[in-house]
């Protein structure tokens, strides 16, 4: 399981970092950065003359971005691949929007596109915790049962 951290620990001066130190910072497993990029959510940003990966600043913080989906919400490596997917697409159209010129129409359909980009990925949220409140209430159901049954034998 990944160590979710809020700082960066990695020097800051250095523009690349091995696998090592990326599986040092991150707690995951060599393997599992393998398995991230054969699968395409990552890829390094260069490889030494030896073939090894390398990962500049903007790939580590978005291997925490797939272990903070991962681990806090549960997802899975294809849920995060879609949560990615839409959070590309709305920075390409933030970027648009900055360096174009558009027309009003142009524009209110660059922010139709982002409202129904984000609305997606909070219907899933929605329906990831609507599980999980489920899952809740039969064990807190359950736990309620034992309690009970516990306050019977005591007063027998």
């Amino acid at each position: 399981m990944g160590k979710e951290q809020d700082t960066e620990h990695l020097d800051d001066d250095r523009l690349s970092f091995t696998v090592e130190e990326v599986v040092k910072e991150l707690g995951v497993t060599p393997r599992t950065l393998h398995y991230y990029e054969e699968v395409g959510l990552v890829e390094p940003a260069s490889r030494t003359a030896g073939g090894h990966r390398l990962y500049d600043h903007a790939g580590v913080e978005k291997l925490r971005r797939i272990l903070r989906l991962k681990e806090s919400l549960g997802y899975s490596l294809q849920e995060i691949k879609s949560v990615l997917d839409h959070e590309r697409v709305l920075d390409e159209i933030r970027a648009t929007w900055h360096t174009q010129e558009m027309t009003d129409e142009q524009r209110q359909q660059l922010l139709d596109e982002s409202v129904r980009r984000i609305e997606e990925v909070l219907g899933n949220i929605d329906e990831k915790l609507k599980r999980l409140k489920t899952i809740r209430k039969g064990f807190s159901d359950r736990l309620q049962r034992i309690r009970d049954f516990q306050e019977q034998q005591v007063k027998f």
